[in-house]
């Protein structure tokens, strides 16, 4: 029998230890709930309840809004596990409890009959689940796993669309949260970061109707990365399914997340970053890169007793946190790092084991243990923003010279190019300083890596001219440059506006721009989609930025330089 819960919010609300709650009233026919006082634990509530929540950002003092399912079985004492559901670029922190077109409620009848909990963040809207949106979904979980009595083995992440993309690159920079990860219809992770898997089930869903892109940049090259890697992957082609594949997968995506366990102590442990805010895996913690731009990479593994074998690329600093039951903390802990052994050393257990490089050196020592908050947010300064790059311009953008600047110096090419189409990042101001995590926020929603290529002057001059179309987005479309120049005129005929450029037809150019301007043609590439030969670098834009601003001795400053110029 269906088993339908409806919500009402109540005009309750209070404000405990800084998190605003917002109080429910919530009828099944189950059983009528009234309304429900939630105190600090929320373990005085009874399900099933649908509770409609707030928390306290740190990023910004608002109150930010969540939906929290607690199943029939729930008593406030019994840990149960946890299905977090991150919602599509359209969506809210109520889709997936509430929308037609995601079962009008069907992941809360699910999770009662499995006796699961299930929480959806709102993540500020149209984050990708990055930056602060990313900041958003651990906030939201850490405030529930001090309420709720959370199986900590248990918890797993699914999403449609920009929340399958979202559970993906969660799922690879905090691989030790999470028992699993299930995206539907998810659109890109960067491959360098597929190896951190190792330890985390991923089942890749998509509609078989779905926009095939999707497919080809996201679940096809990862699944085969996990199978190559003989990671536990599973991907699912659903015929005759399009893009929203929740209500179509709903059953198996339930009982897939009912079989996980995450594990929690592994002995070996496979970990890149690319940046010092995502370095946290397990017992090991990536904390200062040798140099921005490419990830650090990290290899541990516990070969015997208490022998710890250790590889670092990239990285000068990075830390252990020896715990039972893998280590036996009353004995030394032996180390090898890069095939040199180290003294042995007494870690306890409120203590760890910090590993620096100096002049490719490696030395061990021990001090008290420091564990970044994962909800701490602006902790790695790396910038100012002296004159602020803009999208405003036109034709030519202070961002868009920026952004291929930034492009051109991590990748070591001749020209780098560049458009804002799909751009919805927050600006930065002139005088901010500039944390890591603004990056994500700041040149959102691009992530992806960064392509490099080898095409003719003669070409290059055609996809320039591909991309001066007539229409409502000829600001989006417009390609920014980096090492050259060029000048159109709209007046004259399609593909015969360029008048002047400094580009030579004859010679055959290095050329960089972040991936998806190849493999999506989101700079069109003048009949040339698919045609033109590519390589991935182990380089993504946001490194690229933050290689960058290093460069420039942490100074960001827009300029306009007459790269691109418009005949009136």
């Amino acid at each position: 029998m269906r088993r339908s819960i409806h919500r009402l919010v109540h005009h309750y609300s209070r404000l405990m230890t800084g998190y605003l709650m917002v109080i429910i009233r919530s009828e099944t026919n189950f059983t009528y709930l009234g309304d429900i006082m939630v105190t600090q634990d929320l373990k005085n509530v009874n399900g099933p309840v649908d509770l409609a929540l707030e928390y306290k950002s740190p990023a910004d003092d608002t109150n930010q809004p969540f939906r929290l399912f607690l199943p029939s079985a729930y008593d406030g004492v019994t840990p149960l596990p946890l299905l977090i559901v991150l919602h599509g670029s359209s969506g809210t922190q109520d889709t997936y409890f509430d929308q037609a077109s995601y079962g009008d409620g069907l992941y809360k009848r699910l999770a009662d009959e499995r006796n699961m909990m299930v929480l959806s963040p709102h993540a500020y809207g149209l984050t990708e689940f990055r930056g602060i949106g990313e900041l958003d979904v651990l906030c939201v979980l850490d405030f529930v796993q001090e309420r709720v009595p959370v199986d900590e083995e248990r918890v797993v992440l699914t999403g449609l669309s920009m929340g399958g993309t979202g559970s993906s690159f969660l799922c690879c920079r905090y691989p030790h949260l999470f028992a699993g990860g299930a995206p539907i219809g998810s659109c890109y992770e960067d491959l360098a970061l597929i190896p951190n898997l190792r330890h985390l089930p991923m089942y890749y869903i998509q509609g078989a109707d779905d926009w095939p892109i999707y497919g080809k940049e996201g679940p096809i090259p990862i699944s085969k990365r996990l199978e190559e890697l003989d990671y536990d992957v599973i991907f699912w082609v659903v015929p005759d399914t399009p893009h929203n594949a929740v209500v179509r997968t709903a059953n198996e995506v339930f009982e897939w997340t009912d079989k996980r366990r995450a594990v929690k102590h592994p002995k070996s442990i496979t970990y890149n970053a690319y940046l010092p805010i995502h370095g946290r895996a397990y017992w090991t913690e990536i904390r200062e890169f040798k140099t921005p731009g490419p990830p650090a990479k990290l290899q541990a593994d516990i070969v015997s007793g208490n022998w710890i074998s250790i590889r670092i690329e990239n990285a000068t600093q990075i830390a252990l946190f020896p715990d039972s039951p893998l280590f036996d903390l009353a004995t030394q802990i032996s180390m090898e790092v890069n095939g040199t052994a180290l003294p042995g050393v007494i870690c306890k257990a409120n203590e760890e084991i910090r590993l620096a490089s100096k002049e490719n050196v490696w030395r061990a020592e021990v001090g008290p243990r420091k564990l970044r908050p994962l909800t701490a947010y602006r902790t790695h300064k790396i910038g100012s923003v002296e004159k602020a790059p803009t999208q405003d311009e036109y034709p030519e953008s202070s961002m868009g010279n920026w952004m291929t600047d930034a492009m051109r110096h991590a990748a070591g090419t001749d020209i780098a190019i560049y458009n804002q189409k799909h751009y919805r990042g927050m600006s930065v101001k002139d005088g901010q300083d500039l944390y890591l995590i603004d990056l994500f926020d700041w040149i959102r929603p691009y992530a992806w890596c960064l392509s490099t290529m080898e095409l003719s002057g003669q070409v290059l001059l055609a996809i320039l001219e591909d991309n001066l179309r007539d229409g409502e987005n000829v600001r989006n479309l417009l390609v920014q440059v980096s090492g050259c120049r060029y000048t159109f005129d709209r007046n004259r005929p399609f593909e015969d506006r360029i008048v002047d450029s400094d580009i030579d037809p004859e010679r055959t150019y290095s050329i960089v721009c972040e991936k998806q301007a190849v493999s999506r043609e989101n700079i069109w590439l003048a009949d040339l989609f698919e045609q033109i030969p590519h390589t991935d670098l182990e380089i993504s834009i946001i490194s690229a930025a933050w290689s960058y601003i290093e460069q420039c001795n942490g100074q960001v400053s827009g300029v306009l330089e007459e790269r691109v110029k418009e005949l009136n």
